[in-house]
């Protein structure tokens, strides 16, 4: 008999958030919570899990807003490091391929030696001195990339504190600021009572 498989269905990280009607970052947490492998093809039941909440302490306001920058950010710096591993082997991949070219166009070259076939040799250095220079250009291609990568990864992360910083400070204000306004509102009709109370 042939053997069962759950059909899966193919989703990005985002078309997912929309499903199970959640942030990113939410899907990240749960996926960690559950042990669940966001590798874009997903069960009914991966799908059914993924949309359960977390049950945890509840947060006060603040704590909220910090916990949910924080896991936000954090969740832009896992899509960016995603993304660089992906273009880093793609490149890797890229510069292995130059590297065998390489290692084939001198197995051709020793074998063109041997033979003592003067022309074959003559055209084939050339074409291994064309190779060596398209290597040469990808290699330093490479290279002013990963490096350009690693300098963006760098400013990302020292800027983070920073910004989370930032905001939860003017969550604060607001937070502060909602505060007085409320105890502003609460005090005026005992204003208005003592008022009523001595032209009595």
């Amino acid at each position: 008999m042939a053997e069962n498989k759950e059909i899966t269905t193919y989703y990005t990280v985002e078309e997912l958030a929309r499903l199970i009607k959640a942030s990113r970052s939410t899907v990240y947490n749960r996926a960690k919570k559950y042990g669940i492998k966001l590798d874009g093809e997903y069960t009914d039941d991966q799908i059914h899990t993924l949309g359960k909440p977390i049950k945890g302490v509840s947060k006060t306001p603040i704590e909220r807003i910090r916990i949910q920058l924080d896991n936000e950010h954090k969740a832009e710096i896992g899509v960016l490091e995603q993304k660089h591993a992906l273009e880093l082997e793609s490149l890797r991949r890229e510069y292995e391929i130059k590297v065998d070219e390489l290692k084939s166009s001198n197995a051709t070259i020793v074998a063109a030696l041997e033979a003592k076939q003067a022309k074959e040799v003559a055209d084939i250095e050339r074409e291994h001195d064309r190779a060596a220079k398209a290597w040469e250009h990808t290699r330093d291609t490479l290279e002013k990339q990963l490096q350009g990568m690693s300098n963006q990864m760098n400013e990302l992360t020292a800027r983070l504190p920073r910004l989370v910083g930032e905001v939860v400070n003017h969550q604060l204000k607001l937070a502060e600021q909602r505060e007085q306004r409320a105890k502003k509102a609460s005090a005026q009709p005992k204003t208005k009572t003592k008022k009523a109370e001595n032209k009595m």
